[in-house]
């Protein structure tokens, strides 16, 4: 088991991002929801237990760091649990009761003693003022957890990220480039979204690219460089 420390930040077999913000995560139409439900988890003083799901690339894990990094978290204990890297190591399980926030990622990858493990911190958590943030690739109606468990999770506020519709592809793109600070043109913008694979995943990947491209060569972000780097890439 690894474990890391960061202020009151602890994290166990990480994806743990210290600089993910919400700022950066670019919220759909469909996930209008989800955003004002991780508003209120990050703002109100309230208990609001939140369960995610979704396809790989979509951010659930991107989602569960910006939760922890949010300034209202700044001075709480925070737990960071990756499920998927555990390897049954159940010590870190004995270490909750002083936290105030808890994030569990992957707990579709539990094994059956890790679910033990869960179960009863969920109780705790639940007896208790424990906010608990928690993320699976399989959506709730197909999780194969013990009935206990699985009722636990039921009683959480529970969203699945849904993926961007096709008419986003753009705003997608521009949000990209504003973060990243390209300053693709609009032309350029459009020229994009003509040949990108039409997930938000994808696009994100592409754009890291361009940005440590850019870098690397010391080119300007002109359209020719840019369509010319994309048509390599599509040749590769």
């Amino acid at each position: 088991m690894n474990k890391i420390t960061s202020s009151n930040q602890y994290f166990f077999n990480f994806q743990r991002d210290l600089n993910a913000s919400l700022d950066n995560f670019y919220f759909s139409k469909k996930n209008e929801i989800l955003k004002n439900e991780l508003d209120l988890f990050t703002n109100s003083s309230d208990v609001q237990n939140l369960f995610i799901s979704g396809d790989k690339g979509l951010g659930k894990t991107f989602l569960l760091n910006c939760t922890l990094n949010h300034k209202n978290f700044s001075n709480k204990k925070c737990l960071y649990i990756d499920i998927k890297n555990l390897n049954d190591d159940v010590k870190v399980f004995n270490e909750i009761g002083s936290f105030a926030v808890i994030c569990i990622d992957n707990i579709h990858c539990s094994s059956k003693k890790v679910e033990v493990e869960i179960f009863n911190l969920m109780n705790k958590a639940f007896a208790s003022n424990i906010k608990l943030f928690i993320s699976s690739k399989t959506h709730i109606s197909q999780l194969n957890l013990f009935p206990d468990l699985l009722s636990r999770i039921k009683q959480m506020n529970c969203f699945s990220i849904k993926q961007i519709s096709d008419d986003e592809v753009d705003d997608v793109i521009n949000f990209m480039n504003l973060k990243l600070k390209l300053f693709f043109s609009k032309e350029l913008i459009e020229d994009i979204s003509k040949i990108v694979r039409r997930d938000i995943s994808s696009i994100k990947h592409l754009f890291v690219e361009l940005e440590q491209y850019l870098y690397s060569e010391k080119k300007k972000p002109s359209k020719r460089t840019i369509m010319g780097y994309l048509k390599n890439r599509i040749n590769q």
